[in-house]
């Protein structure tokens, strides 16, 4: 096995659209948007019989306590479709002893291909887990993250191969009495990639993070998504406004890539929101991806539990579930991780 650095963008955007086209957390683009923010970011790609058969980009992140860093592959690594599970398994060995040689770390957070996992022995702190053909004695201990901030576990997706009637006829009639209110209230809808609407939607979100109590990224997150460009000129992300008398009144950040369009960031204020603008949004937007030709809207993440209100909106608009890859971590450090999972707990 080979390990690369500073990957080729167009070599890594293309392997990402013919192996895992939805996964853009692995994607080249997203790495240059951590770069922007000043984050630690590495590129790697693998290679065997002089064949790409992989990609991972890594991030270090300092760790709230002590002074220590981890590790950070969201719903990575990427893998060759071309291969078995058992070959996925033999790389991943390689490129954990690559990591745990050349970073110094407490643990690594990834996604491990699904092929290499196999019914868990339970253990008192985690799981089991062991790839295919491995050495005598060898095995992974693999963990499930305790980390509050993570991609979503479960997402809805509209199949934008269905026509708009179909698509609207799988809504609730609720939702669809909304879409229609909407414009019955003259709700105007703009698309845009300007900088000063993005300061229009920065305004929004502020009220909405507010009103529901979280906290928001930056400004300057949101601005590098929508302007750092991809080296594929159909990726790209875009603003679209709801406005009412020339009033913008809510606006969602979306993310169209490689087959998928993705509803990132929403954003209302606490005026008109009786002109049920948001559900116009997202109503215009899968029109605009079904005429574009790409193949599902990702509502992005769904969880009755911890966003009851969110998801219940979400669910009026129909849509099949779809479970993201499980999110794990391994340790660099076992005594060090022993006493994170334990702090972890214990918070």
């Amino acid at each position: 096995m080979q390990i690369r650095k500073n990957a080729d963008p167009k070599v890594w955007e293309d392997f990402i659209a013919e192996n895992q086209p939805w996964n853009f957390l692995q994607s080249h683009w997203w790495g240059q948007v951590l770069e922007k923010e000043k984050k630690d970011v590495r590129f790697w790609e693998i290679w065997d019989n002089d064949k790409l058969q992989g990609i991972v980009l890594l991030e270090r992140k300092k760790m709230a306590r002590g002074g220590f860093f981890f590790l950070e592959s969201l719903w990575g690594p990427v893998w060759s479709r071309n291969i078995v599970g058992s070959i996925r398994g033999d790389l991943l060995r390689s490129l954990y002893k690559r990591v745990l040689r050349e970073e110094n770390a407490v643990f690594w957070r990834l996604s491990p291909p699904a092929s290499v996992l196999i019914t868990p022995r339970t253990l008192e702190s985690g799981y089991y887990l062991e790839a295919g053909n491995l050495e005598p004695g060898f095995f992974w201990e693999f963990f499930p993250t305790l980390a509050r901030t993570r991609p979503p576990k479960k997402t809805l997706l509209i199949d934008l191969s269905l026509s708009l009637e179909d698509i609207l006829a799988r809504m609730k009639p609720k939702t669809r009495y909304n879409i229609n209110l909407a414009k019955r209230k003259n709700v105007k809808i703009k698309w845009s990639t300007n900088e000063k609407d993005l300061e229009k939607f920065w305004k929004l979100n502020l009220v909405t993070a507010k009103r529901g109590k979280f906290h928001s990224h930056e400004f300057n997150h949101y601005l590098n998504i929508l302007k750092i460009k991809s080296i594929n000129p159909d990726n790209r992300a875009e603003i679209i406004m709801a406005t009412n008398s020339g009033k913008p009144i809510s606006a969602n950040l979306v993310l169209f890539f490689n087959k998928n369009v993705y509803y990132l960031h929403g954003a209302s204020g606490d005026e008109e929101r009786n002109t049920m603008s948001t559900y116009l949004l997202h109503a215009e937007t899968i029109e605009k991806a079904k005429e574009e030709g790409y193949e599902f809207y990702d509502f992005w993440g769904v969880d009755s539990k911890k966003w009851p209100g969110v998801t219940r909106f979400k669910e009026g608009f129909g849509g099949t579930k779809k479970y993201y890859p499980a999110i794990y971590e391994i340790p660099l450090s076992n005594i060090y991780y022993k006493l994170y999972r334990l702090y972890r707990r214990i918070r």
